[in-house]
């Protein structure tokens, strides 16, 4: 895992490229299919490495059938040192002798500037569901632009990216989470009006309340969308409207915008099928007007969503100082803010980098409720600059999750265990519950220690000040390469996912029914991978509660502190490495108490070892 240690830190590079969809999209039934919307965030991505390079997009969307593939046009930075260049089309993306193998056509491009191109002679009929259209060239210098030849759209779309390299990626990799590749494809066949919605799925409101609902409206038509009307009915109820886009959407085929409408209130809690239609685009009848399904949830109470952040770091990173800020800034910010912090081969370590519940790609590095393939940096998130986590973590909050979640905690047995309890309260009934899983993960703050694996490396210096422009990341640049006592926050000290395992709800489940799971932790089995306990203070440890979907991903959490510690007692390691922990407090006559009061306090540990505390 070291070899692949602080690998973000140099990926992207950002391109100044704009423009590239500036020409003119619409004319006899033409449109463009490409990652880039018009925008201007394009990035480049590169191995750095003289060699041959192959990039794909997927086109997988059943209404493609039929239409016709006319021109393909690829963008570079600066065609000086490319070569070879050369566009295609295939059904299966196949590697042989090291060489990428289109079935379908492969043709010559050409440089106009720096986009390469070619124009069939023949257009191709699309027939079938899936089909890969890509470009292939070869380095035969690295210079500033070739170290990173594939142009990006840093915002993901449904066009993907594809790579495979003659040095470096040996077999086809889906390389989507850095972007998406500025590949153009021009098609034909197409209807002048036409656009649909993105897949409704399932909206949630509250009863006698009118209920927003934002909608991603695609283009499919060569004259784009200015406007369209639409129809819905929730239930009994029907709506209609008109919506004029502020900026049009361009004739390019998903080229999409969010847009916020409103759903008229329902009376009665349930859930209703739901149908939304865009009957006409720019006045015109659209010509893929279709009732798009899903339902309507409306309850009496919203759950709140707490998104979870989970950070992949460790004291021998020198750039994870960054996640250890934005821990300390989040939870100073947002007193609700959940955060899970995974060590790596430091003194806080208790599993290793296999058993994460994410694959971190290096260190340091993040993710958001496990959607994001732990591919966010845990302080900028997907920006250039600033807490941009932050921004991710807001966004995630928005959304409605499936559930209420409580937890609540406590030590027991003389405090050799700490018993859990989550609750959960759905919006709907459900017959298959049972897909959603449960996880209980034992988090510690203030953890502080001697010696090498506790004192974090730092590559910041004072020129990185305004990076991280806060107190809390003062410590970093003052010029040491070495930052001793530092104390870490939301450590993850034990989970149930490694210890008991995820527990799955009953498939059944009624509204507003609570649902309880419990759980619970040995006290001497939360140690590092050395050994030592991590419970340095009993009362600095709490339990997170996850309620999983069936994909893995976070649909809710709580968090809440473990209950029924011993006030000022904390865990001891004797001389020869072994955890010794409080287990009954005593007062000067002997009686046994259920927690330290003020005076004089006996209390005994699991040695058998015997202290006197005293208490003002």
């Amino acid at each position: 895992m070291k070899n692949n240690k602080c690998i973000l830190n140099s990926i992207l590079l950002v391109a100044a490229l704009s423009g590239f969809c500036d020409s003119a999209y619409a004319d006899n039934g033409k449109i463009v299919f490409s990652g880039n919307m018009g925008s201007s965030s394009l990035v480049a991505y590169g191995t750095q490495k003289k060699e041959n390079y192959d990039v794909a997009v997927m086109l997988a969307d059943k209404s493609l059938k039929g239409k016709k593939i006319e021109a393909i046009r690829a963008p570079f930075q600066s065609s000086d040192n490319i070569s070879n260049v050369k566009v295609w089309i295939s059904k299966k993306l196949t590697v042989e002798s090291n060489k990428n193998v289109p079935d379908v056509m492969s043709l010559d491009a050409t440089f106009d500037g720096n986009t390469a191109s070619a124009t069939l002679a023949t257009p191709y009929t699309i027939d079938s569901d899936t089909l890969y259209v890509g470009y292939s060239f070869n380095v035969d210098a690295t210079s500033s632009t070739t170290k990173y030849p594939v142009v990006l759209v840093a915002d993901k779309s449904d066009a993907g990216f594809f790579l495979h390299t003659s040095r470096t990626y040996l077999k086809w990799k889906d390389k989507s989470d850095f972007g998406s590749s500025a590949l153009e494809v021009d098609i034909s066949g197409f209807e002048a009006n036409a656009a649909n919605i993105s897949e409704i799925g399932t909206v949630y409101g509250l009863v006698n309340t009118t209920t927003d609902v934002t909608l991603s409206i695609r283009n499919h038509g060569y004259n784009g969308v200015k406007s369209f009307s639409y129809s819905y009915t929730a239930g009994d109820v029907n709506g209609s409207g008109l919506v004029e886009l502020d900026k049009p959407l361009p004739a390019i085929y998903n080229a999409s915008t969010d847009v916020t409408i409103k759903l008229s209130e329902i009376a009665a809690k349930g859930t209703y099928p739901l149908k939304f239609t865009i009957d006409k685009v720019n006045g015109e009848a659209n010509s893929e007007a279709v009732a798009n399904e899903g339902k309507f949830v409306v309850a009496n109470v919203m759950p709140k969503h707490n998104p979870v952040m989970e950070e992949y770091t460790g004291t021998w990173c020198g750039w994870c100082p960054r996640g250890y800020v934005a821990l300390k800034l989040m939870n100073k910010y947002h007193p609700d803010f959940i955060g899970l912090s995974y060590h790596n081969d430091d003194a806080m370590e208790v599993m290793s980098s296999t058993n994460f519940p994410s694959s971190a790609p290096g260190f340091p590095t993040a993710d958001m409720d496990r959607s994001f393939n732990a591919a966010l940096d845990p302080y900028v998130g997907v920006s250039n600059s600033g807490l941009g986590i932050e921004d991710i973590w807001k966004a995630q909050a928005k959304k409605i999750a499936p559930a209420s979640v409580a937890v609540e905690a406590s030590y027991k047995d003389d405090m050799k265990k700490i018993a859990t309890k989550a609750t959960f309260v759905f919006l709907e009934d459900l017959t298959d519950a049972d897909k959603y899983k449960v996880e209980f993960v034992l988090v510690a703050d203030d953890l502080h220690g001697t010696g090498s694996t506790w004192e974090q490396h730092n590559y910041y210096t004072e020129d990185n000040v305004g990076s991280m422009p806060s107190p809390e990341a003062d410590p970093f640049f003052a010029g040491n390469s070495v930052i001793p006592g530092l104390h870490f926050d939301d450590v993850v000290v034990a989970t149930s996912r490694l210890t008991s395992g995820l527990v799955s709800l009953p498939a059944t489940i009624k509204t507003d029914e609570p649902i309880e799971v419990e759980g619970e932790f040995e006290t001497a089995k939360v140690v590092n991978t050395s050994g030592e306990s991590l419970i340095q203070d009993t009362s600095k440890m709490r339990v997170v509660a996850l309620l999983l979907n069936a994909d893995g991903t976070i649909a809710n959490a709580a968090k809440a502190n473990v209950e029924g510690y011993s006030t000022g007692i904390s865990t001891i390691n004797n001389n020869e490495g072994k955890t010794d922990v409080p287990v009954a407090v005593y007062d000067a006559q002997g009686q046994r108490l259920s927690s330290m009061q003020r005076g004089l306090n006996i209390v005994k540990y699991a040695s058998g070892k015997t202290v006197k505390v005293v208490k003002k």
